[in-house]
Protein backbone atom coordinates (compact mmCIF):
# COMPACT_ATOMS: atom_id res chain seq x y z
CA UNK A 1 0.00 0.00 0.00
CA UNK A 2 2.70 2.57 1.03
CA UNK A 3 4.33 2.05 -2.83
CA UNK A 4 1.33 2.59 -4.68
CA UNK A 5 0.72 5.89 -2.38
CA UNK A 6 4.24 6.98 -3.20
CA UNK A 7 4.03 5.65 -6.62
CA UNK A 8 0.06 8.15 -6.76
CA UNK A 9 1.88 10.72 -5.18
CA UNK A 10 5.01 10.74 -7.66
CA UNK A 11 2.75 11.29 -10.59
CA UNK A 12 0.37 14.34 -8.82
CA UNK A 13 4.02 16.26 -7.94
CA UNK A 14 5.71 15.80 -11.26
CA UNK A 15 5.43 18.24 -14.34
CA UNK A 16 6.63 15.65 -16.29
CA UNK A 17 3.18 14.17 -16.24
CA UNK A 18 2.58 16.24 -19.47
CA UNK A 19 4.32 17.04 -22.29
CA UNK A 20 3.97 17.84 -25.64
CA UNK A 21 1.64 15.39 -27.05
CA UNK A 22 2.58 12.91 -30.01
CA UNK A 23 0.56 15.33 -32.49
CA UNK A 24 2.60 18.36 -30.89
CA UNK A 25 6.28 16.76 -31.14
CA UNK A 26 6.29 14.97 -34.57
CA UNK A 27 4.24 18.27 -35.84
CA UNK A 28 7.43 20.48 -34.58
CA UNK A 29 10.03 17.23 -35.99
CA UNK A 30 8.14 17.09 -39.97
CA UNK A 31 8.67 21.15 -39.81
CA UNK A 32 12.19 20.92 -39.20
CA UNK A 33 13.44 17.84 -41.27
CA UNK A 34 13.44 19.30 -45.16
CA UNK A 35 14.90 22.77 -43.02
CA UNK A 36 18.08 20.73 -42.13
CA UNK A 37 21.28 21.54 -44.33
CA UNK A 38 22.58 18.20 -46.26
CA UNK A 39 25.57 17.82 -43.87
CA UNK A 40 23.05 18.00 -40.37
CA UNK A 41 20.59 15.69 -42.09
CA UNK A 42 23.92 13.29 -42.24
CA UNK A 43 24.84 13.26 -38.84
CA UNK A 44 21.33 13.72 -37.58
CA UNK A 45 20.70 10.01 -39.59
CA UNK A 46 24.36 8.53 -38.40
CA UNK A 47 22.83 8.99 -35.13
CA UNK A 48 18.84 7.85 -35.15
CA UNK A 49 19.17 5.75 -38.90
CA UNK A 50 18.11 7.11 -42.22
CA UNK A 51 15.10 8.80 -42.79
CA UNK A 52 12.51 11.34 -42.18
CA UNK A 53 10.17 9.00 -40.11
CA UNK A 54 13.13 7.57 -38.00
CA UNK A 55 13.60 11.61 -37.20
CA UNK A 56 10.04 12.23 -36.30
CA UNK A 57 9.65 9.10 -33.89
CA UNK A 58 12.74 10.28 -32.16
CA UNK A 59 10.71 13.01 -31.34
CA UNK A 60 8.09 11.19 -28.60
CA UNK A 61 10.74 8.99 -27.26
CA UNK A 62 11.17 11.29 -23.91
CA UNK A 63 7.13 10.86 -23.55
CA UNK A 64 7.49 6.65 -24.13
CA UNK A 65 10.08 5.95 -21.62
CA UNK A 66 8.40 7.95 -18.52
CA UNK A 67 7.76 4.53 -16.51
CA UNK A 68 11.21 3.45 -17.05
CA UNK A 69 12.84 4.70 -13.59
CA UNK A 70 15.94 4.05 -15.96
CA UNK A 71 15.16 7.62 -16.45
CA UNK A 72 13.95 9.29 -13.75
CA UNK A 73 16.47 11.92 -13.72
CA UNK A 74 15.32 13.04 -16.83
CA UNK A 75 12.31 14.17 -15.39
CA UNK A 76 13.45 17.89 -14.01
CA UNK A 77 14.62 18.54 -17.53
CA UNK A 78 11.32 19.15 -19.75
CA UNK A 79 10.57 22.51 -17.68
CA UNK A 80 11.88 25.57 -16.22
CA UNK A 81 9.52 27.61 -13.82
CA UNK A 82 9.96 31.28 -13.64
CA UNK A 83 8.48 33.78 -11.37
CA UNK A 84 5.28 35.64 -12.03
CA UNK A 85 6.34 39.08 -11.36
CA UNK A 86 9.60 38.23 -13.79
CA UNK A 87 10.12 37.51 -17.29
CA UNK A 88 14.06 37.34 -17.24
CA UNK A 89 15.23 34.04 -16.46
CA UNK A 90 17.94 33.25 -13.83
CA UNK A 91 19.88 30.35 -13.92
CA UNK A 92 20.59 30.00 -9.66
CA UNK A 93 16.84 31.03 -9.09
CA UNK A 94 15.08 28.84 -11.82
CA UNK A 95 17.20 25.99 -12.36
CA UNK A 96 17.91 23.92 -9.39
CA UNK A 97 21.82 22.28 -9.97
CA UNK A 98 21.08 22.93 -13.91
CA UNK A 99 18.06 20.28 -13.77
CA UNK A 100 15.80 22.00 -16.27
CA UNK A 101 14.84 22.77 -19.55
CA UNK A 102 17.36 25.77 -20.60
CA UNK A 103 20.08 24.02 -19.24
CA UNK A 104 19.25 20.69 -20.17
CA UNK A 105 19.09 21.80 -24.07
CA UNK A 106 22.67 23.23 -24.01
CA UNK A 107 23.96 20.08 -21.84
CA UNK A 108 22.63 17.88 -24.61
CA UNK A 109 23.45 19.89 -27.47
CA UNK A 110 27.48 19.47 -26.47
CA UNK A 111 26.54 15.54 -26.25
CA UNK A 112 24.76 15.27 -29.56
CA UNK A 113 27.88 16.49 -30.75
CA UNK A 114 31.20 15.02 -28.98
CA UNK A 115 29.37 12.31 -26.72
CA UNK A 116 30.02 8.35 -27.41
CA UNK A 117 27.75 6.87 -29.94
CA UNK A 118 24.73 5.62 -27.28
CA UNK A 119 25.08 8.98 -25.16
CA UNK A 120 24.61 10.82 -28.88
CA UNK A 121 21.76 9.05 -29.54
CA UNK A 122 19.91 9.80 -25.90
CA UNK A 123 20.90 13.67 -26.09
CA UNK A 124 19.60 14.07 -29.64
CA UNK A 125 16.06 12.28 -28.81
CA UNK A 126 16.26 14.78 -25.99
CA UNK A 127 16.65 17.68 -28.18
CA UNK A 128 14.01 17.16 -30.40
CA UNK A 129 12.01 16.50 -27.82
CA UNK A 130 12.62 19.71 -25.35
CA UNK A 131 12.79 22.30 -28.25
CA UNK A 132 9.26 21.42 -28.87
CA UNK A 133 8.54 21.56 -25.33
CA UNK A 134 10.34 25.23 -24.44
CA UNK A 135 8.24 26.31 -27.12
CA UNK A 136 4.37 25.13 -25.24
CA UNK A 137 3.79 28.69 -22.86
CA UNK A 138 3.20 26.44 -19.67
CA UNK A 139 6.76 24.84 -19.61
CA UNK A 140 8.28 28.00 -18.70
CA UNK A 141 5.01 28.21 -16.47
CA UNK A 142 4.87 28.86 -12.83
CA UNK A 143 5.97 26.53 -9.70
CA UNK A 144 2.66 27.41 -7.72
CA UNK A 145 0.89 25.20 -10.12
CA UNK A 146 2.93 23.36 -11.65
CA UNK A 147 3.16 24.84 -15.21
CA UNK A 148 -0.51 24.47 -15.04
CA UNK A 149 -0.78 20.85 -13.91
CA UNK A 150 -2.62 22.29 -11.07
CA UNK A 151 -4.86 24.47 -12.66
CA UNK A 152 -8.50 23.04 -14.10
CA UNK A 153 -10.89 24.27 -16.55
CA UNK A 154 -13.67 23.15 -18.43
CA UNK A 155 -13.54 22.16 -21.95
CA UNK A 156 -15.72 19.67 -24.11
CA UNK A 157 -18.15 19.20 -20.57
CA UNK A 158 -14.75 17.51 -19.48
CA UNK A 159 -12.29 18.85 -16.46
CA UNK A 160 -9.12 18.85 -17.22
CA UNK A 161 -6.05 20.25 -16.65
CA UNK A 162 -4.84 23.83 -18.31
CA UNK A 163 -1.90 22.58 -19.27
CA UNK A 164 -3.23 19.28 -20.41
CA UNK A 165 -4.97 21.70 -22.33
CA UNK A 166 -2.39 23.09 -24.41
CA UNK A 167 -0.60 19.90 -24.36
CA UNK A 168 -2.66 18.12 -26.17
CA UNK A 169 -6.93 19.22 -26.63
CA UNK A 170 -5.81 22.55 -27.91
CA UNK A 171 -3.93 21.08 -30.91
CA UNK A 172 -6.47 18.56 -31.44
CA UNK A 173 -9.12 20.89 -32.08
CA UNK A 174 -6.62 22.43 -34.98
CA UNK A 175 -6.19 18.96 -36.07
CA UNK A 176 -6.72 15.56 -35.29
CA UNK A 177 -3.12 13.66 -36.88
CA UNK A 178 0.33 15.29 -37.34
CA UNK A 179 0.67 15.26 -40.81
CA UNK A 180 -2.50 17.83 -41.54
CA UNK A 181 -1.40 19.85 -38.49
CA UNK A 182 2.02 20.15 -40.10
CA UNK A 183 0.54 21.12 -43.46
CA UNK A 184 -1.27 24.00 -41.54
CA UNK A 185 1.92 25.35 -39.81
CA UNK A 186 3.93 25.16 -42.65
CA UNK A 187 1.83 27.66 -44.69
CA UNK A 188 2.61 30.38 -41.43
CA UNK A 189 6.30 29.72 -42.80
CA UNK A 190 7.50 31.95 -39.37
CA UNK A 191 11.08 32.70 -39.79
CA UNK A 192 12.51 34.35 -36.31
CA UNK A 193 15.95 34.66 -34.82
CA UNK A 194 17.68 31.57 -33.10
CA UNK A 195 18.50 33.56 -29.97
CA UNK A 196 19.00 31.17 -27.09
CA UNK A 197 17.13 28.98 -25.11
CA UNK A 198 16.94 31.65 -22.16
CA UNK A 199 15.17 33.47 -24.80
CA UNK A 200 12.50 30.81 -25.45
CA UNK A 201 12.02 29.73 -22.08
CA UNK A 202 11.69 33.47 -21.19
CA UNK A 203 9.08 34.17 -24.63
CA UNK A 204 6.71 30.88 -23.79
CA UNK A 205 6.57 32.47 -19.98
CA UNK A 206 5.58 36.03 -20.95
CA UNK A 207 2.65 34.30 -22.91
CA UNK A 208 2.04 32.23 -19.70
CA UNK A 209 1.61 35.08 -17.91
CA UNK A 210 0.00 37.73 -20.04
CA UNK A 211 -2.61 35.39 -22.08
CA UNK A 212 -2.64 31.76 -20.76
CA UNK A 213 -4.52 32.25 -17.34
CA UNK A 214 -7.12 34.76 -18.82
CA UNK A 215 -8.81 30.94 -18.61
CA UNK A 216 -10.92 30.86 -15.63
CA UNK A 217 -10.02 27.98 -12.63
CA UNK A 218 -12.65 25.59 -13.20
CA UNK A 219 -14.53 27.44 -16.04
CA UNK A 220 -15.34 26.63 -19.37
CA UNK A 221 -13.17 28.04 -21.81
CA UNK A 222 -14.79 31.02 -24.02
CA UNK A 223 -14.93 30.41 -27.65
CA UNK A 224 -12.60 34.02 -28.12
CA UNK A 225 -10.24 32.56 -26.05
CA UNK A 226 -9.89 28.65 -27.99
CA UNK A 227 -9.57 30.54 -30.78
CA UNK A 228 -6.62 33.09 -29.56
CA UNK A 229 -4.79 30.40 -27.99
CA UNK A 230 -4.95 28.19 -31.40
CA UNK A 231 -3.38 31.48 -33.01
CA UNK A 232 -0.62 31.42 -30.23
CA UNK A 233 0.11 27.60 -30.06
CA UNK A 234 0.47 27.81 -33.93
CA UNK A 235 3.15 30.70 -34.17
CA UNK A 236 4.87 28.41 -31.28
CA UNK A 237 4.90 25.31 -33.45
CA UNK A 238 6.37 26.95 -36.41
CA UNK A 239 8.76 29.26 -34.23
CA UNK A 240 9.99 25.94 -32.53
CA UNK A 241 9.89 23.80 -36.21
CA UNK A 242 12.01 26.53 -37.56
CA UNK A 243 14.67 26.76 -34.49
CA UNK A 244 15.21 23.03 -34.10
CA UNK A 245 16.37 22.98 -37.57
CA UNK A 246 18.65 26.02 -36.99
CA UNK A 247 20.34 24.66 -33.67
CA UNK A 248 21.10 21.08 -35.31
CA UNK A 249 22.19 23.09 -38.80
CA UNK A 250 24.64 25.36 -35.68
CA UNK A 251 25.89 21.94 -33.88
CA UNK A 252 26.75 20.63 -37.67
Amino acid sequence: MIKIISFVMGLLMSQWASSYGDLGHKTVAALAWPQLTPFAKQNVERILGVGKAKFIRSSTWADRIKSNDQFNYLKPMHYVNLPESSNTYDRKRDCDKDNCIVEAIKTFSQIAKTGTKEHQKLALKMLVHLIADIHQPLHAGLKKDRGGNWYDIKYKNRTISLHKFWDKQLLESIAGDWKTLTGIIALKDIKVPVLSPEIWAQESHKITTEFVYQAKENQKIKTAYLEESKEITQMQLSKAGWRLAMWLNKLW
